[in-house]
C-alpha cells in the first residue's frame, strides 16, 4: 500500500512553483515495463491510499517520467499506454500516453523525460483505498528493451470552483471505424444518465484517438470529424486530430515523430476533449458520441480507442474568476523545453474558472525579490476554457535567486474573486549570451519553399524576417544588434511544400524524406566566426532560440589574461566602485557601461594599470561593464536595486 504524505511547501507542480497544503502520493517509482507480445499489454497495479473524502482538492495532477530499463535500450514503438485507478471494482481511465519512438536512448545515457496531466476533474475519485494501474500494450521484443516509469500524485488542497459529485463510465473499448458490417454507430450507442442529487453541472470527458490503416490513412493519419449529443442536440462538434506533432517537446525521436496523427502523437500525452453543460434536474438524459460517416466499402482495420465519462459537479464558481493554471516560459519543464530558456516575454496559461467569459487579464510579475511590472493583456477566454497569453518582455531581471512569479490582479477591469488561484512561481535559467554581431548561416536542402526565419527583440520590432530561399545554397546573414537585449530567433520548416513531395514540419535532414535532402542552420560570432549555435537539423516545425546580447569583440573574453575587472557592491544601491586592473605595457584601455536597455550611460579612456572608478546615484536595473584594451575584452553584470 503506498503511503500519503501531506505537506506544506514550495514544490514543482504543472510545471510551475506553488505553496500550498499538498499532498503527494508516489504510486510507481521506476518501475520497469515492457512488452508481452503473446498478448498484447502489461498490467503494473499498485495500492494506493488516497485522502479521506473530507478533504477537497482545489487542483489535482498527475506527474509521469520515463526513462529506460536498466542496462537495456528504450522501448522502440509507438504504442498505447493507460493510466486507470481502481474503485468498487470498475475501472477508470485518468490520462492516456503514446509511447515515443525510444531507440535513440538507452540506460547509460541516463535518458528522461516527463509530463503533467491535470486530472482535477477526476478528484471525486482520488479519496480513501483504490488501486493504480499503469498498462503497457504492444507486441515489439521484450529481451533488449524497455522503460522504467514513475507516477506520482499531487494534491492541492482547497475550494474547488465545481464541487465533485459523482461519475458514470459511457464508453471504455476500441470501435471499429469504416466497417460496413459492424457500423460505428452499432458499437457507441447512446447512454442515459441522471444527474446526481445535489448536482447542477456535467462534464463530458472524452479520450479519443484513431489507429490503423484502412487504405484511407484511417484513423491513425486520417482527420475525421467527432459529435457530442445530448438529448439529440449538438453539444460540440471537433475534427479527431492532432496538428502539432512536429513540435514536440520530446524531439528528435527514432521514428515518424513528425507526423500528425489521429488525436496523439508519439511521446506525448492525449489531450481529453472536455464538455460541460448545466442541468439542474433529476431526469433521464441521454448522451451519445457519433463519428461522421467512413465511406468504405470494406473495413480495411481502423479503429477509434476510447474512454468517455460523464463527470457530475455542484456549481461553486465565483462571478469574474481567471486562474494561472501553469508558466510555459520561463520555465525548467522538459514539456516547454521548446521555448525555454527565455529572458524575454513570459508566457502563461489563464482558465476561466468564473461564471463570466474573460476579456482581459491584469498581470503583475517579473524576478520575485525583483522589481516587479504590471500589464493589461486582451484575451477572449469562456467559462472552462484555457488561453496562452504573453505578456510583456521582462525589462529589469534585477532580484536574487533564480524565481520568476506572476499573479492575476483583476480580469475584465475588476478585482478578481478568488485569490487562491492567482500566483504561480517558476525557475529561472539563463539563456544564451551573444555578441552584438552575429552571423545567421543557413544551408538550405532540396525543399527551401518550407522554410523562412525571423528576428525580433524583446520589444516585438522585427530585425530580420527572411525567406524565398534556392534549393542547396548557403546564405550568411551578418547582423549587427544592440547591447544588453533580448532577442528571440525563430527557424520554420512548415511553409509551402514542393507540389511532388508535400511534406513539411519535417526539419532539415530528416531519415525518412530523403527527397528533401541535407541542410543546416547556425548561428556565428560575427567576429571571429566561431560558433555560437549548431541548431539540431531534426527538429520538426520550427525551433525558438532566446539570446541576450552584449557587447563582443573577436578574441573570446576567457582569452583577456591579464585584465581584471571587480564591482562593489553588487547589489548596490545606487553607487557602486568599479576597480579595474591591465597591464601596463598593453596600453590605453576603455571601460563602458551599459543598461538594461543596451544604451551606453558612461565611457571612459585611461592608460592607468590600476584604478577605482565611481558610478553614483545610478537608477534600479541590471548592468553590463565592459573593459577593453586592444583585442582583449572582459565584461561583467552589476544589479542596482
Amino acid at each position: 500500500m503506498k503511503s500519503l504524505i501531506t505537506t506544506c511547501f514550495i514544490f514543482f507542480s504543472i510545471f510551475a512553483l506553488q505553496a500550498e497544503d499538498t499532498t503527494h502520493i508516489s504510486s510507481h517509482e521506476k518501475v520497469v515495463i515492457k512488452t508481452n507480445p503473446s498478448k498484447g499489454f502489461t498490467e503494473y497495479p499498485e495500492s494506493v491510499k488516497f485522502p479521506a473524502d473530507s478533504i477537497q482538492y482545489r487542483k489535482a495532477y498527475l506527474y509521469l517520467e520515463f526513462g529506460c530499463a536498466p542496462g537495456l535500450k528504450c522501448g522502440e514503438w509507438d504504442y498505447i499506454n493507460n493510466m486507470y485507478i481502481e474503485k468498487d471494482s470498475i475501472r477508470y481511465e485518468l490520462a492516456r500516453f503514446i509511447t515515443p519512438y525510444g531507440f535513440y536512448w538507452n540506460s547509460g545515457m541516463n535518458w528522461k523525460h516527463s509530463w503533467y496531466f491535470d486530472i482535477t476533474d477526476y478528484s471525486f475519485l482520488l479519496h480513501d483505498s483504490a488501486t493504480v494501474v499503469y498498462r503497457h500494450s504492444g507486441y515489439e521484443g521484450n529481451t533488449d528493451r524497455g522503460w522504467t516509469v514513475t507516477m506520482d500524485f499531487h494534491l492541492i488542497h482547497g475550494d474547488a470552483y465545481r464541487i465533485p459529485m459523482g461519475y458514470q463510465e459511457l464508453y471504455r473499448r476500441s470501435a471499429r471505424y469504416g466497417d460496413p458490417n459492424s457500423p460505428f454507430d452499432s458499437l457507441i450507442l447512446p447512454k442515459k444518465f441522471t444527474m446526481p442529487a445535489n448536482s447542477d453541472m456535467v462534464n463530458f470527458k472524452v479520450l479519443q484517438t484513431g489507429h490503423g490503416n484502412d487504405g484511407q490513412a484511417c484513423a491513425e493519419f486520417c482527420s475525421r470529424k467527432q459529435t457530442l449529443k445530448l438529448d439529440n442536440s449538438t453539444l460540440l462538434e471537433k475534427q479527431i486530430w492532432r496538428d502539432n506533432c512536429g513540435f514536440n517537446s520530446l524531439y528528435p525521436q527514432a521514428g515518424t515523430w513528425i507526423y500528425d496523427r489521429g488525436n496523439w502523437c508519439p511521446g506525448a500525452p492525449v489531450e481529453s476533449i472536455d464538455k460541460f453543460a448545466m442541468i439542474s434536474d433529476s431526469l433521464e438524459h441521454e448522451f451519445h458520441l457519433q463519428m461522421e460517416n467512413a465511406n468504405s466499402s470494406s473495413y480495411g482495420g481502423a479503429n477509434y480507442s476510447i474512454s468517455a465519462y460523464a463527470q457530475f459537479f455542484k456549481d461553486n464558481r465565483k462571478q469574474l474568476d481567471g486562474s494561472l493554471e501553469d508558466i510555459i516560459a520561463p520555465s525548467t519543464h522538459p514539456d516547454y523545453l521548446r521555448y525555454n530558456p527565455t529572458c524575454g516575454a513570459p508566457i502563461v496559461r489563464v482558465k476561466n474558472t468564473g461564471i463570466d467569459s474573460l476579456h482581459s487579464v491584469q498581470f503583475e510579475y517579473g524576478k520575485e525579490g525583483g522589481k516587479l511590472q504590471t500589464i493589461w493583456v486582451p484575451c477572449n477566454i469562456a467559462p472552462f476554457e484555457t488561453q496562452d497569453l504573453t505578456l510583456e518582455s521582462i525589462y529589469d531581471w534585477s532580484g536574487s535567486g533564480n524565481t520568476f512569479v506572476a499573479r492575476i490582479i483583476k480580469v475584465n477591469g475588476s478585482a478578481d474573486m478568488r485569490d487562491d488561484n492567482n500566483k504561480l512561481f517558476s525557475e529561472i535559467t539563463n539563456s544564451q549570451t551573444f555578441p552584438n554581431k552575429i552571423i545567421i548561416n543557413f544551408k538550405s536542402n532540396s525543399a527551401p519553399s518550407e522554410n523562412y526565419y525571423t528576428l525580433k527583440d524583446s520589444k516585438g520590432n522585427v530585425i530580420r524576417n527572411v525567406s524565398n530561399f534556392d534549393a542547396n545554397k548557403l546564405y550568411k546573414d551578418t547582423v549587427y544588434l544592440e547591447n544588453n537585449i533580448c532577442y528571440t530567433f525563430e527557424f520554420f520548416d512548415d511553409g509551402t511544400p514542393p507540389s511532388n513531395n508535400p511534406l513539411n514540419k519535417d526539419g532539415l535532414d530528416w531519415w525518412a524524406n530523403s527527397a528533401d535532402g541535407s541542410g543546416y542552420i547556425q548561428i556565428r560570432n560575427g567576429n571571429s566566426n566561431a560558433m555560437l549555435k549548431n541548431f539540431n537539423a531534426d527538429f520538426g516545425t520550427k525551433h525558438i532560440l532566446n539570446f541576450h546580447t552584449t557587447f563582443g569583440m573577436s578574441i573570446d573574453q576567457t582569452n583577456a589574461s591579464g585584465l581584471q575587472l571587480d564591482i562593489l557592491p553588487n547589489p548596490s544601491n545606487g553607487d557602486a566602485n568599479i576597480h579595474v586592473t591591465v597591464p601596463a605595457s598593453a596600453g590605453d584601455y576603455t571601460l563602458m557601461v551599459y543598461n538594461q536597455t543596451g544604451q551606453l550611460i558612461s565611457n571612459l579612456q585611461s592608460k592607468e594599470a590600476s584604478h577605482i572608478y565611481e558610478l553614483k546615484n545610478l537608477s534600479s536595473g541590471l548592468y553590463t561593464v565592459s573593459l577593453l584594451q586592444g583585442n582583449m575584452l572582459v565584461s561583467k553584470k552589476f544589479i542596482v536595486r
